[in-house]
Parts: structure tokens; C-alpha cells; sequence
């Protein structure tokens, strides 16, 4: 596999992806992300007088989500995951739902990786439907484990090659028998979330140069294909559908 042919090529394609709109003293970034009524995502940036780069999704993801009807009272469990969710990117929430950052122009890329990231966690961890839903899908895959007494770290931070940081929700300690292993919940599985966890993958493998093992959970009873499986595998990722979570559980065990 030519790993380093694999990240240029994504690279490629996600810039000649990226349209550019200029309103007013912002300029619009628009990317080949979606969002769960596929629309695709929008970054707002703009040059402050200091040189510093300011960067805002103009309160998108958050008030459409409320605008459907989700719940954000203060300290209620969405809240709670909202926010862990834009302090583990080092992002701020302003008091209109607007999700910020600043950058330099030498660390503009990361930061805006690093916006996308969040806002595609976002909205894929937040249900519209309350009731439809016990848990938040990262949630059930915690209970898992720790019914198995099955031990891991939460929110486990690694920098790729290219320097952006990549935030995956679960990892386990490398033991004799077993690598170290990191594991992540797609709750919507698309291709463009699927892409975007393969390369953040093998950027994270280029720069360790070590033999960590990739492990994703898919929430099947969301739509899964079988050429999504087969992309994971292609990279030596492995997907596991949540409901045969229990056929794997040897792979996340200490022994």
C-alpha cells in the first residue's frame, strides 16, 4: 500500500472539493462534507487585524439541530457532550451556538481539519428524536465494555503526519498477545465520513510508524454497505456492526 500516494491523493481531491465565496470581510469555505440532511458544511473565515485568522460556522450545526427539535437545556446530557465534544478539538461555543477558533496561517490546515471533525461529531452524535434512542451510540459501546470488564481510556488524542490532531474514543493498552488498539463509533455511516476516518487513520500511522490496530464500531441498525466494509478493510481497519459486538469482544480484552 502506498500510504504516503493514499494521503496526497485524498489531499487532492479534498481541495479540489473546497469551493471559496467571499461575503463581505468573511470568505465561505464551502466542503464535501455533509451533514445528516446532506447539506454540506460551511466554514466561515476572516483576517483579523493582528494577522490572526478567525473561523465560525455562524451558529450552523447547533441551531439546525435545534430547530428540529433537540433539546439543549444547560448541564442536560447533550450539553454535557456538546461541549466535551468542542473542548476535545480546542474549539469555543459562543452564547449564539456558534462554534469558533482562531489560527495562524501556518496552522490554518489543522485547525480547519479540526473544526470539520467536530462539526461532523456533532452531528452525527446527536439523535432528533429523543425517545428513539436510550444512549448516545459512543455511550453504548462504554456500557459494553464495561459489562465485560473490558478497560480502556476515553477521548485518546494522536497527531498525524500532516500535524492535525485526531481524536479517537476509545483506546486499549498494547499487551504481549495484543498491539495497541484505538477504537471509534460511527453512528451514520457516509462515504464521506467513511473517507475522512481512513485517512485520519493512515496519517495517524505514517507519523508512530507502529503496529496500532484501527477497530470502528458500526451502529447497523443505520444503513451499512458492504463496499463501506470492504474500504475499512482495504486499510487494515477493522468494522465491526454493534450488533455482533459480542463475537469481537476478545479483540478489546487485556489477554
Amino acid at each position: 500500500m502506498n500510504v504516503r500516494k493514499m494521503i496526497d491523493d485524498y489531499a487532492n481531491w479534498l481541495k479540489s472539493e473546497i469551493t471559496v465565496a467571499r461575503f463581505g470581510e468573511y470568505y465561505e469555505l464551502t466542503t464535501p462534507y455533509l451533514d445528516r440532511f446532506n447539506d454540506y458544511f460551511q466554514i466561515y473565515v476572516k483576517q483579523d487585524e493582528d494577522g490572526r485568522i478567525s473561523m465560525t460556522d455562524d451558529g450552523y450545526v447547533i441551531n439546525n439541530l435545534l430547530s428540529s427539535g433537540m433539546s439543549l437545556r444547560a448541564n442536560s446530557k447533550r450539553d454535557i457532550m456538546l461541549r466535551k465534544i468542542i473542548s476535545i478539538y480546542s474549539l469555543h461555543l459562543t452564547e449564539d451556538n456558534c462554534i469558533t477558533t482562531t489560527a495562524t496561517i501556518g496552522n490554518f490546515p489543522q485547525k480547519k481539519h479540526m473544526m470539520v471533525q467536530a462539526m461532523l461529531s456533532i452531528d452525527d452524535m446527536f439523535e432528533l428524536n429523543a425517545e428513539s434512542i436510550k444512549n448516545f451510540f459512543i455511550e453504548d459501546i462504554a456500557a459494553f465494555f464495561d459489562s465485560n470488564n473490558i478497560y480502556y481510556s476515553r477521548d485518546f488524542s494522536l497527531i498525524g503526519k500532516t500535524g492535525s490532531i485526531y481524536t479517537y474514543d476509545f483506546h486499549f493498552q498494547r499487551t504481549k498477545s495484543k498491539p495497541e488498539r484505538f477504537c471509534k463509533g460511527m453512528n451514520r455511516l457516509r462515504e464521506d465520513t467513511r473517507n475522512l476516518t481512513i485517512f485520519n487513520w493512515v496519517d495517524t500511522q505514517e507519523k508512530r510508524g507502529d503496529k496500532g490496530k484501527l477497530i470502528v464500531f458500526l451502529n447497523d441498525e443505520n444503513p451499512i454497505k458492504g463496499e463501506d466494509m470492504d474500504a475499512f478493510k482495504e486499510y487494515e481497519i477493522l468494522p465491526i456492526l454493534y450488533s455482533e459486538r459480542d463475537k469481537h469482544r476478545e479483540i478489546f480484552e487485556a489477554a
